[in-house]
């Protein structure tokens, strides 16, 4: 028992030093460069650009300096790196080699590599730690605060800007759905562990944008993360409540198909009715993952539907699903590549203890809701949208909060994880 609260003590004493190993100066360097990708993304999510008229290649432009940017900040801070993750970014860069347009699937691998290496679980040192961690909390707030305005703006009858259904300000509606979704399993998550009834107000209110946008897999993702949450608490209200929504969603879906779109916060979705729009999308992925098995077609790569050539040629694809954009674009290798550093990290994350318990469930909360709603929508390997940013965003944060195994395990007598301790001291003993 003494030995195993020895590897305990040693492993948070590491952590400690790991994050005290830069200067104050580049710590908060890193942290401005992590709030500044969140807001270039925000701002890109919003009509802002079009009201401007920015053209989107200064958009994207902007985007790859800040990316780059925070990337060269948490590269040229040293520490460690996690390898099973640049092995995902290898089997991804391979995928290139079977790319129709080759300049065009270099120039998106360059920027999801610039993604993921700037607020992913790549990198591993103070400066790294700080930028995901200030982008992180800058996120779950601006969701929050994104949620009170949307729940506002939709009582007030403010006029939508996007495209879509109701979009407010957002760009799509496709973007207000899933922003106003995680919003509210977030003020959910902060409902029951501070027995709010203002956050559970918040909550409960959220919905109606969420509902109002028409994205029918947002909807299901929120009932998804409200549920896990709810079990975990309270299993018989949380199975009611699940069951409940439901019932209710789909009595709503079930009347539709109908061609006029009325105002009603249902409007939206008994419009849509309960057809699959995305079957040709995702058999088309299927088919190209067979043309292709394993290196897949390249990365931002398409040939059957959600395909799109453009004007100057480039192709534009609509995946239609996460999973199969990755199964797709990279094939076996790099899904399986993939899944795996994805799934050793889950299971760190399980089991340690460095996160508060409400700051854990938000990981947890947001974690559910993004793999819910990756089912219907493709955003995964789009490194300039907001979804996709957010996703890996979320991926690292994840990553910081399994550095250091839980002080209740070692009460316990639970070792943790000693290659990960050797790695936390590593990382210390070389940024000094």
């Amino acid at each position: 028992m003494a030995n195993h609260q020895s590897v305990q003590a040693d492993a948070h004493s590491d952590v400690l030093a790991l994050r005290a190993t830069r200067p104050p100066d580049q710590l908060k360097w890193a942290g401005r460069c992590g709030m500044l990708a969140v807001l270039g993304y925000f701002v890109r999510a919003t009509v802002l650009p079009r009201f401007l008229h920015i053209p989107d290649t200064i958009l994207i432009g902007v985007t790859v300096l800040a990316l780059t940017l925070a990337a060269g900040v948490a590269v040229m801070s040293g520490g460690k790196w996690r390898w099973s993750w640049v092995i995902v970014l290898v089997a991804f860069a391979a995928s290139l080699s079977q790319a129709e347009q080759f300049s065009v699937a270099t120039l998106h691998l360059v920027g999801l590599a610039l993604l993921i290496l700037a607020v992913g679980p790549v990198i591993l040192n103070p400066a790294a730690i700080k930028l995901r961690g200030a982008a992180w909390r800058l996120s779950v707030h601006g969701l929050t605060a994104l949620t009170v305005i949307f729940v506002m703006w939709y009582l007030l009858r403010l006029p939508s800007f996007g495209a879509g259904f109701f979009t407010s300000f957002m760009g799509h509606c496709m973007l207000l759905g899933p922003f106003a979704g995680m919003g509210v399993v977030i003020a959910l998550a902060r409902a029951i562990h501070g027995r709010s009834w203002w956050w559970g107000l918040l909550a409960l209110l959220g919905l109606l944008p969420v509902l109002a946008s028409g994205s029918r897999i947002a909807i299901l993702a929120v009932m998804g993360g409200a549920g896990f949450l709810l079990l975990r608490r309270k299993p018989i209200v949380g199975l009611s409540v699940v069951l409940l929504c439901l019932f209710v969603g789909f009595r709503f879906v079930s009347q539709g198909d109908s061609d006029t779109i009325s105002d009603s916060v249902t409007g939206a979705l008994s419009y849509k009715g309960t057809k699959n729009t995305r079957a040709d999308l995702w058999q088309s992925r299927i088919e190209e993952f067979r043309s292709s098995p394993v290196l897949g077609v390249g990365v931002a790569m398409g040939t059957g539907s959600g395909a799109l050539v453009e004007d100057s040629g480039n192709i534009r694809v609509e995946p239609g699903s996460c999973y199969l954009a990755v199964l797709a674009m990279t094939g076996a290798c790099g899904t399986i590549a993939f899944c795996c550093a994805l799934g050793f990290l889950l299971v760190q994350f399980v089991v340690s203890g460095q996160k508060t318990a409400l700051d854990k469930d938000i990981l947890s909360v947001v974690g559910v809701y993004l793999a819910i709603h990756g089912v219907a929508e493709g955003w995964i390997m789009n490194f300039g949208g907001p979804l996709c940013f957010l996703f890996w965003l979320w991926v690292g944060n994840v990553g910081d909060a399994a550095l250091q195994p839980a002080r209740a395990n070692a009460k316990r007598g639970f070792i943790g994880h000693p290659r990960i301790v050797r790695q936390i001291g590593d990382v210390a003993t070389n940024s000094n």
